[in-house]
């Protein structure tokens, strides 16, 4: 029996609604500037176009983030944990009875906790771009489905 769990990142926004978005704020931010323009303030045409470079940075990196995922499969003796990125597909496999779950608490008061698969000194991140409750569920999952170190829980289907 196995368990598998996909994650990806929520973008529900798709490059065509991106693309409309994105004009169609340049129009209308394009408009009101023309009023201040027409009137004299022409500086405001350089503010205009400094706005809508951020914006525009600000969706092409929310659609590169569309294509990664990670899915974590657990057999009866292995984890192996798939991530693809628009790097490619990396791909990293524990013993599952040496195995054990992580979450390390934040370095920094505002910082995020880090969720982890260790084994034999290597340590493997899983679901760093979910919220910290969705990681807090994740953990314990994961933790229910992987056991301690020397702990091989049977797997069930978990819910």
């Amino acid at each position: 029996m196995e368990q598998r769990i996909t994650l990806a990142p929520n973008c529900s926004l798709t490059v065509p609604g991106a693309r409309l978005f994105f004009g169609a704020t340049c129009l209308f931010s394009l408009s009101f500037a023309l009023f201040f323009v027409l009137r004299g303030f022409w500086p405001i045409l350089l503010f205009w176009a400094l706005e809508m470079l951020a914006l525009g940075i600000a969706l092409h990196a929310s659609m590169r983030r569309r294509n990664y995922s990670q899915i974590v499969l657990i057999t009866d003796s292995r984890i192996s944990l798939v991530t693809r990125s628009r790097h490619g597909e990396a791909k990293q496999e524990f013993a599952r009875h040496w195995a054990k779950v992580k979450l390390r608490s934040p370095p920094r008061r505002l910082g995020s906790s880090r969720l982890t698969i260790e084994s034999h000194g290597r340590a493997y991140e899983v679901g760093s771009f979910l919220t910290e409750e969705d990681r807090r569920v994740l953990a314990e999952r994961l933790g229910r489905l992987v056991g301690g170190v020397n702990e091989s829980p049977p797997l069930e289907v978990v819910k």
